[in-house]
């Protein structure tokens, strides 16, 4: 029998706990050329828009300069751990390193494309997240859909009449921010495409906001890999349902 996207979302809510700020820990110093681990945090406040509010615990990284430009690297491994307890399980081998390039000079940073998949018994998944930029803009729809990305308020209240989930929603532009010195904070901003499969019935690709992008990077070790906030690990097909019934109703509206 396929699990219907409420019942997901219902079972992702339950089994995801939200995770603690880590509290302040000294910054990264770009300028310090010595390859070094590192620790990087990800925003992880209810509403998918805020930035720089509250991080959750401490991921493993390295970093190291070349040609004036600072990589801040997460390994496959700790990718694919990130997502420890999630339902369905991360695919071993699927995930990618991530990799954020720092301007040493401007401070802007993009990171390059990352991807990952999951599988448990009928029920398979994937992601690939786009390139994530400091200095642009993304619009989200919120709160209380999946993020779909939004151009404007006006589109938001159109698809209010295909779909009602969404009337009452807003477009709220989210703005990347170049890495700080003083205080370690980074956010990229961009898209993650999705796709899933329960048995032979398959959804997407779809395209959504990613809520990956919000980061603290610290000078601080942290060895221990936790797993990602609610937002992140999000159930995929939740979403992809929730896209699914938006493009019927609108194939159905123009037909």
């Amino acid at each position: 029998m396929a699990i219907s996207p409420l019942r997901r979302l219902l079972a992702a809510a339950i089994l995801v706990a939200p995770l603690a700020d880590a509290g302040a820990a000294p910054p990264l110093q770009l300028l310090d050329t010595t390859a070094r681990p590192i620790s990087v945090e990800i925003e992880n406040s209810s509403a998918i828009d805020s930035v720089g509010q509250s991080y959750g615990a401490p991921f493993p990284a390295s970093y190291s300069v070349s040609g004036g430009v600072g990589s801040v690297v997460i390994s496959a491994a700790t990718h694919e751990a990130m997502y420890a307890g999630y339902i369905p399980a991360p695919v071993p081998g699927s995930f990618t390193p991530i990799v954020i390039e720092i301007d040493l000079a401007t401070q802007q940073a993009a990171s390059q494309v990352a991807s990952g998949g999951f599988a448990s018994g009928p029920l398979t998944e994937s992601f690939s997240q786009g390139v994530l930029r400091s200095d642009t803009t993304i619009g989200v729809i919120v709160s209380g859909v999946p993020p779909f990305t939004c151009t404007s308020q006006a589109q938001v209240d159109f698809l209010c009449t295909i779909a009602p989930q969404f009337c009452g929603k807003t477009c709220s532009f989210v703005a990347g921010s170049a890495y700080s010195q003083a205080t370690g904070k980074l956010n990229l901003v961009g898209t993650e495409t999705r796709t899933g499969c329960d048995g032979g019935l398959c959804e997407g690709p779809y395209t959504f906001f990613t809520p990956r992008g919000d980061l603290r990077l610290s000078e601080v070790f942290t060895p221990a890999v936790p797993t990602l906030a609610p937002w992140a690990t999000l159930s995929l097909l939740v979403a992809l349902g929730a896209a699914a019934l938006v493009a019927s109703r609108h194939v159905a509206r123009v037909a």
